[in-house]
């Protein structure tokens, strides 16, 4: 009888030792906030320290972040939240910024969520969820994904996906941050014309990610908003991210002294992510590690050597910039060497670019890889 009763102890306290540890095992920083303005590894002391070298010298503004599998090697903000203000705060590291093409692959994750549920496929073609468009027949939601519609992009070809007046009204709206209607894509996107024929070409095209949205908003009986923060956001972790329109910590200007960004109606899927280095860094370890979407989802957004679903995909790495009017970015992860890189710059493109900083970033990484 005792022995019996010490079993019963034995198995009980095993079970809750094994789920404790299954459940830090698999999301030991998952609700984790890193505070302050900087983290460095000292094991890694000669490559952060050529790093915030080079960084300094460039007279970076924005945040960097370097991780290595769940663990975090350099991760500092550099400058102030508003560049024109010198009362703003010092950039810390959960500063939110506008990361615009970064969120393409959390829509297509989302997509991929929904597949796995069986509530569509890749293959469907999207007069299911565009009935009357007359390419409906033609387009499937992989070509939308990979960026192979042949649609015309209604953020970078405004002008000829829009009537003139109403691209005019976008813009002055635009420059003066005030939005248009909500639907004004779809209102438009039926008439049009296409750029090359479905399924011919590679096309990068923001609209492609818009209807996929709408799709995700179709399927699942949400807001694309209410879908990302409940199935991305908070299944990352991701504490700091949002959806708001001009929802950040940080600022940005352009040349003449502008803070403007895209309206939200047409940023909508394609654009319109606000992220931090240490959530996009949750993001990347959990994504490759299958916890976002299975790994045959996994496999299927990265199966290329070109564009995938929401990623450029080479040398078994995915990656993306994102560019919004004042911010640019970048989202980089080595699935070999488990190796993240996150570059977010409040400054334009032209002023400050993220690639170029990033691409940097590795080869001082590489010179001093342990």
């Amino acid at each position: 009888m005792k022995k019996n009763v010490f079993l019963h102890v034995f198995f009980a306290l095993a079970s809750v030792f094994f789920i404790f540890f299954s459940l830090t095992g698999c999301v030991a920083f998952k609700n984790k906030n890193w505070e302050g303005t900087q983290i460095i590894n000292p094991e890694y002391s000669r490559f952060t320290l050529a790093l915030d070298e080079y960084l300094q010298n460039l007279h970076f503004q924005g945040a960097v972040l370097v991780g290595k599998g769940r663990e975090i090697v350099f991760a500092k903000g550099f400058g102030r939240c508003d560049p024109n203000d010198d009362k703003s705060r010092v950039i810390f590291l959960n500063a939110c910024f506008e990361t615009g093409s970064i969120s393409k692959q959390m829509t297509a994750a989302a997509v991929m969520q929904l597949v796995q549920s069986k509530k569509l496929s890749v293959s469907d073609p999207i007069s299911r969820f565009f009935p009357g468009y007359a390419y409906g027949d033609e387009i499937t939601v992989e070509m939308l994904l990979n960026m192979r519609s042949g649609l015309t992009d209604h953020i970078n070809e405004a002008d000829e996906f829009f009537p003139i007046n109403v691209y005019r009204l976008i813009e002055k709206n635009q420059f003066a941050c005030k939005p248009v209607d909500k639907d004004i894509v779809i209102t438009y996107f039926y008439d049009a014309p296409l750029l090359a024929k479905p399924n011919s070409t590679y096309f990068y095209c923001n609209t492609n990610y818009y209807l996929l949205a709408k799709i995700i908003e179709q399927v699942s009986g949400m807001s694309y908003e209410e879908y990302i923060q409940k199935n991305i956001f908070k299944k990352a972790g991701m504490t700091h991210s949002n959806l708001i329109f001009q929802g950040t910590e940080t600022k940005a200007y352009d040349r003449y002294g502008r803070y403007y960004s895209i309206p939200a109606s047409l940023a909508l899927g394609c654009g319109d992510v606000n992220s931090c280095v240490t959530d996009l860094f949750k993001w990347n370890v959990l994504l490759a590690e299958g916890k976002i979407v299975n790994k045959k989802s996994l496999h299927q957004m990265i199966d290329t050597d070109s564009y995938g679903y929401g990623v450029y995909v080479k040398n078994k790495a995915m990656f993306h910039s994102g560019t919004t009017n004042v911010f640019n970015s970048y989202n980089y992860y080595d699935f070999d060497k488990k190796l993240s890189i996150i570059v977010l710059a409040n400054k334009p493109i032209y002023m400050s670019n993220a690639t170029f900083i990033a691409e940097n970033i590795k080869t001082i990484y590489k010179n001093f890889d342990k």
